[in-house]
């Protein structure tokens, strides 16, 4: 059986297009992103403030969130 070139140029590029992700999956499953780190259950604590540092947003004691 013959296949016409447009057939085999499109089942090329899918599967050079599969082996990229298949790679890049490879790559991530084996050196994961560092600057994730480990996960830490429970509540992460997050503070907002300005640029310089000196205003920052708070929470009063009725849980509503006061910005300066």
């Amino acid at each position: 059986m013959r296949t016409d070139p447009y057939t085999r140029v499109v089942l090329t590029v899918i599967a050079a297009a599969l082996a990229v992700i298949a790679a890049f999956q490879i790559r991530s499953a084996v050196a994961p992103d560092a600057a994730a780190g480990p996960a830490k259950p429970g509540v992460q604590r997050v503070v907002v403030c300005d640029e310089s540092g000196d205003f920052c947003a708070r929470v009063d004691e009725t849980s509503r969130l006061f910005v300066k």
